[in-house]
């Protein structure tokens, strides 16, 4: 299996930074990926993105499909692969925007790899700052990726997404148990 560090198979861009605060606008022309725009199993959702306009020239922080994004700035140091289009969509500055420079690993496969415990304690051994802390762009490029053959990635990703499907399922099968508890004991006193 090859090990190989981050820089030698990706190109790590830093995402948008308005140079003011960033003024959202109903109207506008672009949809910007910030944090908050995560649910707690760090999948994107894509309809709650904020639409603005941007301040400079866009086109190196789009995040497109088969990119992976990086929160570097904030408590949770997470790794998140677009796989799907997202047309006139950027990431927000708190990201690195990881483009793949081959074909050898595939997208999914590094972002999982980026969320393991391994590399979580090598993330956070190297961040820096105390309430939010900062990943440097250095400190994620010399991580070392193993790489399997594709068919293992291709492996892995499956059953990722399987366990991540039976996950949310059970999450909203205990939500929906919450309410009918909660109804039938309203019931119960209403009588």
């Amino acid at each position: 299996m090859n090990s190989i560090l981050l820089k030698s198979i990706a190109r790590v861009q830093v995402g948008y930074q308005a140079r003011t605060s960033l003024k959202e606008s109903a109207d506008g022309t672009h949809r910007i990926i910030q944090s908050k725009d995560f649910d707690s199993n760090h999948v994107l959702q894509k309809d709650s993105l904020s639409a603005f306009f941007p301040e400079r020239d866009w086109k190196l922080y789009s995040a497109s499909k088969g990119d992976i994004l990086f929160q570097a700035r904030g408590k949770d140091h997470f790794a998140c692969c677009i796989e799907e289009d997202l047309p006139d969509t950027l990431a927000a500055g708190s990201f690195y925007i990881i483009h793949l420079k081959t074909k050898e690993i595939l997208p999914e496969y590094l972002a999982w790899w980026l969320n393991q415990a391994h590399a979580q304690t090598y993330i956070r051994s190297r961040a820096r700052g105390t309430g939010i802390s900062f990943v440097s762009k250095e400190v994620l490029s010399k991580f070392n990726i193993k790489i399997p053959p594709t068919s293992i990635q291709q492996k892995i990703i499956s059953i990722i997404k399987i366990w991540q499907r039976e996950k949310s399922l059970r999450e909203k099968l205990t939500e929906c148990r919450s309410r009918l508890v909660k109804g039938i004991c309203l019931n119960a006193i209403r009588k």
